[in-house]
């Protein structure tokens, strides 16, 4: 009965094709009906209202865009580390302090992510360094610069608690104001990577509070049972684990 023709259904007859139209009004077969029928080369088709077209929603205006933090290091930060470093590499594993510094190499980088972060920037995750040595701790021995702070592993720890072998003043924290602290003893072990150290005022100390109890909810043990009062040092939780040096800021 039907064939295919101009991707609609065709009918031998015109007769033929008023047949099926009066039977789709019978049984209600579709709720658009036909509203003739015309010939074409192969046959007889019913025709259709033409469909109507839906009004295209409006293109939405998107707001301003939110300014993002800028990728490159600032020069007033530029500023800090050349004064920290005197201009020289503070890497130094590859030209043994000697050369001049070319660029800021980032302690929690790309790689892990550190570029994202809101302290990517601040003095406490950068070193200037010259590029060899900022080449051999981004791309070719990461691992041995993470065991020396060079380079820090994404995670609860911030760049300022985690010391670093620096080329001019050794085992030091990073201040993100350019200034250095001498890392507590213990806190870098030979061939691990350094120990994170909280730095927390004596008063917070006693009671508990303070840095130090951000600390504990940040490293993940503010649910862990009642410990005993905090001291300076290595930090133990009653669960057992250390994962922090308490150190009492002067």
């Amino acid at each position: 009965m039907e064939t295919s023709c101009c991707s609609k259904a065709t009918f031998a007859s015109e007769e033929e094709a008023r047949r099926y139209w009066r039977r789709m009004e019978g049984l209600g077969l579709s709720r658009v009906l036909p509203t003739d029928v015309e010939q074409c080369m192969r046959g007889w088709h019913l025709t259709f209202p033409a469909k109507e077209q839906k009004p295209r929603k409006p293109l939405k205006r998107s707001g301003a865009k939110k300014l993002s933090r800028p990728k490159s290091v600032p020069s007033a930060v530029k500023r800090i580390l050349l004064k920290r470093s005197g201009g020289a590499c503070e890497v130094g594993l590859v030209c043994g302090g000697r050369a001049e510094g070319t660029d800021p190499a980032h302690r929690e980088g790309k790689g892990t992510g550190g570029t994202d972060k809101a302290w990517s920037n601040l003095a406490s995750n950068l070193l200037w360094a010259c590029r060899a040595c900022h080449d051999l701790i981004d791309n070719k021995q990461p691992a041995r610069a993470e065991k020396l702070g060079l380079k820090v592993r994404a995670g609860v720890a911030r760049p300022w608690e985690i010391p670093v072998l620096h080329e001019r003043f050794r085992w030091v924290l990073l201040h993100s104001n350019g200034g250095v602290r001498v890392a507590p003893a213990g806190t870098h072990p030979d061939g691990k990577r350094p120990i994170p150290v909280v730095a927390c005022a004596m008063w917070d100390l006693i009671n508990g509070r303070g840095a130090l109890v951000e600390a504990v909810k940040r490293f993940g043990h503010a649910d862990c049972p009642p410990r005993s009062a905090p001291r300076e040092g290595l930090f133990t939780c009653s669960c057992g684990s250390s994962p922090f040096v308490v150190e009492v800021a002067s």
